[in-house]
């Protein structure tokens, strides 16, 4: 498929990264040149941001044939690695996999959207061979044998098309007894209103000026404050007066006609950032606004306990409680170490106080984890 602008090697290690994935996130920044010297013709300028190649490589049709063959190809090969394990695994011991796996995820105590975002950890609705070995991984504590993932895959994918589809794990999870998230039907045609349509002049852009006739700016990020306006004429405080921390806080108010309705205000660096990360969309994103997150003083009313899972550090064995951040809007959980678990266990419906550090995000629960540390009631 390569004409041989690039050398041998490089193009082999392309495919096969895109073979394994389909995303061309997954390739390196100079990967992402090489391919763009292969189907366009000359690297981007260096100045050129990541996401803006990424975005003009994926607008090639040349590209996207070349993946689509490549999936294809893909495909059959799992097709026939499925087929052939599935043949010769006796199946009294598929039966104890299928019952161990089903075991392993009853007692994660996760949901089916939690289960399904460890999984899938690119959201891309498939579930990898790689994204399995992961997940069994982080459960079991060991890498599975290529067997006893190759069963699992002959287990889960019931249209053997070499790739479980998230609806075939849903499938699977409810027929253990998880609850399966239901699919809104699509809006029918009759049901959407119909914006006029502003015709807008094109030009024929050649291919050398792919790059150049690119909008480089970064996006600016939105500004809440815009949107809500803090209560004016607050009154005066003597410095005698003794004022605690959700007090400082100013109100918010959002004015609905003649209704005046109260929200909590953003204003400490994790808040900021939990703001911040219900705007990300990719999982570098994320990792970005956490990274840039002070660590802060932080209250919580605690709304349940659960064991904290699939995380290998000294926080391993330990408690996660969930619940409201400083006063709201925020519901978080937050991760403690094994030696606050008898304190913990009696702390639903009571407000604690702790160190805590912005430590992961879930896109699909849209809720940040924090680890939290100096729990003190």
């Amino acid at each position: 498929m390569f004409s041989g602008r690039i050398s041998q090697a490089v193009a082999s290690q392309i495919e096969k990264k895109i073979s394994e994935n389909n995303d061309l996130n997954s390739l390196s920044n100079s990967e992402l040149a090489n391919l763009a010297i292969e189907f366009v013709g000359d690297a981007p300028p260096s100045h050129v941001p990541r996401e803006t190649v990424i975005e003009i490589l994926s607008q090639q049709p040349e590209i996207n044939s070349w993946r689509e063959n490549l999936k294809q190809k893909a495909v059959e090969a799992a097709k026939n690695k499925v087929r052939n394990v599935a043949n010769n695994v006796d199946p009294r011991m598929a039966n104890m996999i299928k019952q161990q796996f089903g075991q392993w995820l009853q007692n994660s105590g996760l949901s089916t959207v939690e289960i399904t975002t460890k999984i899938d950890t690119n959201s891309d609705g498939m579930i990898s061979r790689t994204e399995l070995n992961n997940f069994i991984q982080n459960l079991s504590g060991t890498q599975p044998p290529e067997w006893v993932s190759e069963t699992l895959i002959s287990i889960l994918d019931k249209d053997q098309n070499g790739v479980i589809e998230v609806q075939e794990l849903w499938d699977y999870l409810g027929a253990i007894g998880f609850e399966v998230p239901v699919i809104q039907e699509p809006v029918t045609e009759e049901m959407v209103v119909e914006e006029p349509v502003i015709e807008e002049s094109t030009e024929e852009v050649h291919e050398k000026d792919v790059y150049e006739d690119a909008e480089w700016s970064d996006e600016s990020e939105i500004d809440i404050d815009q949107e809500i306006k803090e209560i004016p004429d607050i009154p005066h405080v003597e410095e005698t007066d003794t004022i605690t921390q959700a007090e400082q806080k100013p109100a918010i108010v959002v004015e609905n006609d003649n209704n005046v309705e109260e929200l909590p205000s953003i204003n400490t660096s994790i808040e900021i950032g939990i703001e911040k990360l219900h705007s990300t969309r990719l999982h570098r994103e994320a990792i970005s606004v956490i990274e840039s997150t002070e660590p802060g003083n932080c209250t919580i009313i605690v709304e349940r306990v659960e064991r904290t899972l699939m995380v290998m550090d000294s926080y391993r064995g330990g408690m996660t409680v969930v619940g409201l951040l400083d006063n709201g809007p925020y519901t978080v959980a937050v991760l403690f170490e094994p030696n606050y678990n008898d304190q913990i266990e009696t702390l639903v419906g009571k407000k604690i106080s702790f160190s805590g550090a912005l430590h992961d995000w879930s896109s699909g629960l849209r809720q940040a984890k924090l680890k939290g540390s100096n729990l003190t009631l």
